[in-house]
């Protein structure tokens, strides 16, 4: 399985993957009505969502990933607070401790969890404004692309790649 830098880098890659795809797709009308294509802070959060993503399997146990995904949700739910997204925060952190209740390689590391885990990004927004629906949709997609590439790297995906240490 890789270790935290080989996660950090698959998720830059998921996002640098997705954010191309996200031009020559179909999908792209979306991306264009989120503005992502013209905004570069909403480009940024996405390569930050996949890289989040990408280490959050790994933050069940006391690890380099565990402390630097930690320390990017303080940032993210600061922000969040900060403009007044109290609601958003609270959630963002709510899910944010939900792999330390559990053992490591547990449900963090199933295929299922990487469609699930991301919900929150689309159904929160759902609920409060269906204006934010097309960026939260834009970044639920970051994010299973992130979480994706952490379970591909540890073999979880296709047992035959498997980056080891």
């Amino acid at each position: 399985m890789a270790n935290y830098k080989g996660h950090i880098a698959g998720g830059l890659v998921a996002g640098v993957v997705y954010s191309l795809a996200m031009t020559v797709v179909p999908v792209e009308h979306l991306a264009e009505y989120a503005k992502l294509l013209d905004d570069w802070q909403a480009l940024a959060a996405v390569f930050v969502i996949a890289m989040l993503f990408a280490l959050f399997p790994d933050v069940d146990t006391n690890s380099k990933a565990q402390d630097i995904f930690f320390w990017l949700i303080f940032i993210v739910d600061v922000l969040l607070i900060w403009n007044g997204y109290f609601v958003a925060a609270a959630f963002l952190g709510l899910i944010a401790i939900l792999p330390i209740l559990t053992h490591h390689r547990g449900w963090t590391h199933a295929k299922w969890a990487m469609i699930a885990v991301p919900l929150p990004i689309v159904l929160v927004p759902l609920l409060y404004s269906e204006k934010l629906l097309p960026i939260a949709v834009v970044y639920y997609g970051a994010a299973v692309m992130g979480y994706f590439s952490h379970l591909l790297l540890d073999g979880l995906i296709w047992k035959r790649f498997r980056v080891r240490n």
